[in-house]
């Protein structure tokens, strides 16, 4: 069981990587060199803070929660995205292993640790399927 569930999660990782290399792709073809900034996406009263509390969750109830670390090197990033895409270059279409990828592009241990350890500092029982060195 616990290898079908690090295999998910492996399948996850590298889902997360791939999706985040087409998102930059895609924002480097468009020559825009910002983030876009979403805007009404989250209710007036509770970007506010004035949402009302309803209570809290039932002891009994989990409520599961994914964050998703950012990729590493957006420069470096945005360069060789472009040069694999231009025939002209000697990067054109040799494209890096998932291996490659995570190791240049990849949040760090140390980026997991911090993220690890302000949820446990908040209460909050922490779950990764990153495995570590």
């Amino acid at each position: 069981m616990n290898t079908k569930r690090n295999r998910a999660c492996d399948v996850g990782l590298v889902a997360q990587i791939f999706a985040g290399a087409l998102l930059w792709s895609a924002l480097a073809v468009q020559g825009q060199q910002t983030l876009q900034v979403l805007h009404g996406h989250v209710r007036p009263a509770v970007s506010s803070g004035q949402a009302a509390a309803v209570g809290s969750l039932p002891r009994a109830q989990r409520m599961n929660l994914a964050i998703m670390l950012p990729l590493r090197n957006q420069e470096e990033l945005n360069g060789l995205l472009g040069r694999l895409y231009d025939p002209a270059s000697p990067d054109y279409h040799h494209f890096l292993s998932v291996e490659e990828f995570t190791a240049q592009f990849g949040p760090t241990a140390e980026d997991y640790k911090a993220v690890a350890d302000f949820a446990q500092a908040n209460g909050l029982r922490w779950r990764t399927c990153r495995r570590t060195a």
